[in-house]
């Protein structure tokens, strides 16, 4: 009996290879060693173009704020160092 509920696992299993697919992808954690997570459906694939244009939109975000910012680097009577910034408010991210 028991061989015939693994024969029809193995054939409903089988039969949609797509949705049983398993993905696992583990991180090492300093704290809490290796963790893993499974999923049981693939990412979609990844767009070249639109990764490259993301790119280029958030270079451009940093470029525009370094320059409305123009921050520099100074050291404190500590030795550690720290930004000033040449508008007020870039400190939380205003950049206009």
């Amino acid at each position: 009996m028991k061989i015939l509920y693994a024969i029809a696992a193995l054939v409903l299993l089988s039969s949609s290879a797509q949705a049983w697919q398993v993905v696992e992808r583990c991180t090492f954690s300093q704290f809490y060693g290796r963790v893993c997570t499974t999923s049981y459906l693939d990412d979609p694939p990844r767009n070249a173009a639109q990764e490259q244009e993301d790119e280029r939109a958030k270079r451009a975000s940093i470029e525009k704020w370094e320059a409305f910012c123009k921050p520099k680097r100074t050291y404190d009577n500590e030795g550690v160092v720290r930004l000033v910034y040449a508008r007020k408010g870039c400190e939380f991210g205003r950049s206009e």
